[in-house]
């Protein structure tokens, strides 16, 4: 995926919530996966609905890994 500032992201589903998000995923539903970002320089963890690799357009996606920068 490539975000609006030209920078390709390479995301990957992680097989589980890692230990300093589970807060955050438990006011989220259920099925809720971290998907991890990685542009080369920088590194993204972020938390999306499951089926987002087929659900996301790539603007989507793009938004939802600045939201996970801050």
């Amino acid at each position: 995926m490539r975000d609006p500032r030209g920078t390709t992201w390479i995301c990957l589903e992680l097989p589980e919530v890692p230990i300093d998000q589970r807060e955050a995923a438990a006011v989220l539903p259920a099925d809720t996966v971290a998907i991890e970002c990685n542009s080369g320089a920088e590194r993204v963890i972020a938390l999306v609905a499951p089926g987002w690799d087929d659900d996301m357009d790539d603007m989507t996606l793009s938004k939802t890994i600045a939201e996970f920068m801050q």
